[in-house]
């Protein structure tokens, strides 16, 4: 458990004041939509038995919300900054963080922090991870289209 909460919260944490310190909008507006995101689905897919968090704490909400609440939200955060703020092509925003983003799922499958179920697999949860960039990602133009962003 010590290490899902410094890995999976105080470490992201620590690049999210950084981030706050540059775009402070982005922790008013997508960031929270990002912890939905991820809480909603974290907790679904535990509840329905589809993947387990190892080191569980009995209260079974706790399992995942220091991974929900930090590196998935400063995960978020940072694929907003980068969309907004830099000239870089889209597409290689969506594909670094969404490799990014399975290369630590792959690692924690490896180290046993998360076990799946025989009907999930991580092609399931590569396509989840696309498709809530995606929807982050069109989020992000709605509040662009709005001038949310400076």
């Amino acid at each position: 458990m010590a290490f899902i909460i410094i890995a999976g919260f105080v470490i992201p944490w620590i690049t999210g004041v950084y981030l706050y310190k540059k775009a402070p909008i982005i922790f008013y507006t997508t960031a929270p939509i990002t912890a939905l995101i991820a809480v909603v689905l974290n907790q679904a897919g535990i509840h329905m038995g589809l993947w387990r968090v190892n080191h569980m704490p009995s209260i079974v909400l706790l399992d995942s919300l220091f991974l929900d609440l930090g590196i998935f939200t400063i995960a978020g955060a940072w694929f907003t900054y980068m969309l907004v703020y830099k000239s870089i092509n889209p597409l290689w925003i969506y594909i670094i963080f969404i490799g990014g983003m399975a290369s630590l799922e792959i690692l924690a499958l490896l180290v046993e922090t998360i076990e799946y179920n025989q009907s999930w697999n991580f092609f399931y949860t590569l396509l989840m991870y696309i498709g809530g960039f995606l929807i982050i990602g069109w989020i992000v133009n709605i509040l662009e289209k709005l001038k949310v962003f400076p």
